[in-house]
């Protein structure tokens, strides 16, 4: 019996993988005579390289249920991993019903893969310091190749991941591969400069096309569940529970003080927290911190997020403009928030606008009746509405804005001194 092998330039090449498998499947190969490898060529970490896979049309279907599991057992580390999925294909190619047994391996490596993405994605820190960052990991390099996409969403500020395996850079604008750094970089600046230096193949590099980005597809069950802020936000990123992800650049989640007893409860993100990965950071942001300092706050010790964690717009020539949320959006949304205010169990809620107030409340909400006060929550603590501070920069004349920013000045102080109630 003749035996083929399979030379994969990473453990992360998936584009060659399945190149490899499509031509192997219509030419008809057992699974049992393919013996799959990986060994890098000389020029992986080239700046530029060109590739030739071989081509083959499809002779297979695979249900949705089936691919998006493939990514994950891609990158688990089971060494019969390569085997596994492409007896899946032959099964599928012969129109046979893919074997209990093989689907519970296959589920099994993909939860295992998914666990640990999200371990990676909980040890990326947010974007609310613009130096570059480092990250010291464990984990194994196909896993992390294929978070690259995903973690430059959670940071788009630099930062560099350092592993037993696998350099990965990202300097804001691109994400860079190589290999392992020497052990014996221990000064931060240093190693981010070695990261800087060794982190070579970028898109240019045909070698690094086609990694297959591990996705998690959390559901309210998973979201109602989770233990912390962190494991929050690593499963935001990948938010498909609505239509605002495909326009969005990325899913905003909430920042601040995991200790914080107050929060505020903003819409959604608008154009600059949409592009920085941040809420709160454009115009209405910075009147929101000017505001909150003046009434005795500190943006540092609260928590804040929105209702709606994509932005929604529409497009007007190089500008994109905002466009309020509609109810079927802030309710798909709403496990978000509910599982925020979960973990925090914040003393005191402040919502901003009527889209937070509703979300929070979970009725319909006129600010202008409801502004001002004390709200008993559901779950015992304290909500306080007022407005939203978009709502201050649309006012048509100073004196119209002087009145309105000392009311709502008024209204976060009030929500400060109902810490210590």
């Amino acid at each position: 019996m003749n035996h083929e092998t399979v030379v994969l330039s990473t453990t992360s090449d998936f584009s060659g993988w399945r190149a490899w498998a499509r031509k192997l499947l219509h030419d008809r190969v057992p699974a049992d005579t393919i013996r799959w490898t990986v060994e890098a060529p000389s020029d992986l970490y080239a700046s530029s390289t060109t590739r030739i896979l071989p081509t083959a049309p499809s002779t297979t279907s695979v249900p949705r249920s089936l691919a998006t599991l493939f990514p994950a057992v891609f990158v688990s580390e089971a060494p019969e991993r390569f085997q596994l999925l492409y007896i899946t294909l032959q099964t599928l190619r012969d129109d046979m019903t893919v074997p209990d047994e093989l689907s519970k391996q296959l589920l099994g490596l993909a939860a295992g893969s998914r666990k640990r993405v999200l371990d990676l994605r909980c040890q990326m820190p947010d974007a609310r310091s613009p130096e570059c960052q480092i990250i010291r990991t464990s984990h194994a390099a196909a896993l992390i190749d294929s978070q690259a996409t995903a973690l430059s969403n959670l940071r788009p500020t630099p930062w560099a991941i350092v592993a037993p395996e696998r350099t990965l850079f990202w300097d804001g604008q691109e994400c860079r591969f190589g290999p392992a750094l020497e052990d014996d970089i221990s000064e931060p600046s240093e190693m981010i400069a070695a990261a800087r230096n060794i982190a070579t193949a970028g898109s240019g590099n045909a070698w690094w096309d086609g990694i297959a980005p591990v996705r998690l597809h959390p559901v309210a069950t998973d979201i109602a569940s989770s233990p912390s802020l962190a494991n929050l936000r690593g499963q935001a990123i990948d938010c498909q529970m609505c239509d605002l992800c495909g326009p969005a650049t990325r899913t905003v989640s909430g920042e601040g003080n995991p200790d914080a007893e107050i929060i505020f409860v903003g819409e959604q993100p608008g154009d600059q927290e949409d592009l920085q990965g941040r809420p709160f950071v454009g115009p209405a942001g910075q009147l929101f911190d000017q505001a909150l300092r003046e009434a005795g706050g500190n943006r540092a010790q609260a928590w804040i997020t929105n209702a709606v964690k994509h932005f929604k717009f529409v497009p007007k020539g190089r500008r994109r403009i905002h466009q309020k949320p509609d109810s079927t959006e802030i309710s798909a949304c709403s496990p978000w928030l509910a599982a925020e205010r979960k973990v925090l169990a914040p003393k005191v809620t402040v919502m901003l606008g009527v889209t937070g107030a509703s979300a929070v409340l979970g009725r319909q909400v006129t600010v202008s009746r409801e502004r001002s006060r004390h709200i008993a929550l559901a779950d015992g603590s304290i909500g306080l509405v007022t407005v939203h501070p978009s709502y201050l920069l649309r006012l048509p004349d100073e004196e119209s804005k002087t009145r309105e920013y000392t009311k709502f000045v008024t209204d976060l102080r009030m929500a400060i001194s109902a810490l210590a109630g």
